[in-house]
């Protein structure tokens, strides 16, 4: 129902049945509607991990255990919000929208381990500071806001140069290579016939 909520709202949803499966997709989230009772773990150990992980998803728990004494473990355990059942899908979207918008800055975007910055044109893996080229960071920045997208290397030159650059192709893998040796070599993977995708996960390895 509320996954049928939020997509009339036109948001993108994705739905995990398990805690093992949400923490698979959690990496992509910008916020997590987390229920307490799940059937493999406990929504308290997928709250954990989110945190320990630093990633950046606003949480929202929902459970039946709405007395005050659950709510505080939640909130304590890294929760961003605590709502008991029933509630109305309405509150919920309300309580959503105002997380999200704490979530926004425009000049700065996080996906899986990786956070970009363009006012400090660096990018952080955990706590450690790389510094990138301009062209770098907004080539990063690009692939980011498109995390599961194959990329060409004309959609990633139209999208990331200026439309008066001169120069060809060549220059993404220049910028690839580059950006290999700073944050690992799997982090861009080269998609035989396509171009590149982004796997965050593998920064720093």
């Amino acid at each position: 129902m509320m996954q049928s909520y939020l997509k009339g709202q036109e948001y993108q949803v994705m739905a995990a049945h398990t805690g093992k499966s949400a923490l698979e997709q959690v990496s992509q989230a910008d916020l997590v509607i987390l229920d307490v009772i799940l059937p493999d773990m406990s929504g308290y150990e997928v709250l954990t991990h989110i945190r320990e992980n630093h990633l950046r998803a606003k949480v929202i728990m929902l459970s039946t255990l709405s007395d005050t004494p659950f709510k505080v473990r939640g909130l304590k355990s890294g929760a961003d919000d605590y709502l008991g059942k029933p509630f109305d899908l309405t509150e919920l979207e309300a309580r959503i929208q105002a997380l999200l918008r704490q979530n926004f800055n425009p000049l700065e975007s996080t996906t899986g381990s990786l956070r970009i910055s363009k006012v400090d044109q660096c990018v952080y893996i955990a706590q450690k500071k790389i510094d990138l080229s301009k062209q770098e960071t907004e080539l990063l920045w690009y692939m980011a806001e498109h995390p599961e997208k194959s990329h060409s290397r004309q959609e990633l030159l139209d999208n990331v140069w200026s439309s008066d650059f001169q120069g060809g192709e060549r220059i993404i893998d220049v910028m690839v290579v580059s950006l290999r040796k700073k944050l690992g070599n799997k982090v861009i993977q080269t998609v035989r016939g396509v171009g590149y995708q982004l796997h965050p996960e593998e920064a720093g390895k």
